[in-house]
This record gives structure tokens, C-alpha cells and sequence, in this order.
């Protein structure tokens, strides 16, 4: 505890260096490792929110300019950014299904299907 005040992600690093055995082996990216997130467990669950959330918006501006700018590196992005849901979404549809998250997948996975398939991305990979 430092300084009085201690997040939820700060004690989970410090029970997972006490479990994992981090502290025997200080190797250089062990050491910015715990750092990154000993930082982060530092900051309310509302500023850790807010964080992401600009990201998201700055992830969301990039797209649009690119797109707007015509740019083949934007289409890829819309792809990737869009299919970075999936994986959550099927999460959620097995612990917890319901018609709705099982329309949102089909409705996610046909958009990348669609953009994939009408843009002609990663067809030479």
C-alpha cells in the first residue's frame, strides 16, 4: 500500500508476483511488467474507463479519417477493430445466451464476413 490507497488491480499483482513466484527472477521485463501494472492498480475503476474509452474514440476518429481519406490501411482497421468483438461476444453467448447476444454475433461476424469478402481484404495472405 502506497501512499494510503490500493486498486483491485494492484493487489491482484501482488498476489499473482507472490504466487507465480515473480520476485525470484528480476529480469529486466519482469521488473516494467510489474511496474505497468502495479500503475495501473493505482487508478479508479472510472479513470481506467475513461482511458479506454479515448482510446476507443481515437481508434474510431483513425478509421473514419482513413476511410474518408480512401486509405487501404483504414479498410483492414475497420476489419480488425470490428472483428476484436467476436471472441467477447462469444464469450457472452455461452455463459450467458440470450436471442439478443445471439443476434449481435451473427449481426458482427456477417458485417466482418461482408467487408472482408466486398473490400477483397487478405485475400493474397
Amino acid at each position: 500500500m502506497v501512499g494510503g490507497r490500493t486498486g483491485v488491480l494492484y493487489e491482484l499483482a501482488i498476489e499473482a508476483q507472490e504466487q507465480l513466484l515473480l520476485s525470484a527472477d528480476r529480469s529486466f521485463i519482469t521488473r516494467y511488467l510489474l511496474r505497468f501494472v502495479e500503475w495501473i492498480g493505482f487508478f479508479n475503476h472510472q479513470t481506467l474507463l475513461a482511458i479506454g474509452l479515448v482510446g476507443y474514440a481515437l481508434l474510431e476518429g483513425t478509421e473514419g479519417i482513413g476511410l474518408a481519406m480512401r486509405r487501404r490501411w483504414a479498410e483492414y482497421l475497420t476489419v480488425v477493430a470490428t472483428g476484436l468483438l467476436i471472441p467477447y461476444e462469444v464469450y457472452e453467448l455461452v455463459h450467458r445466451p440470450t436471442l439478443f447476444k445471439f443476434g449481435a454475433l451473427v449481426v458482427n461476424v456477417g458485417v466482418v464476413g461482408y467487408l472482408a469478402w466486398r473490400k477483397r481484404l487478405f485475400m493474397d495472405i
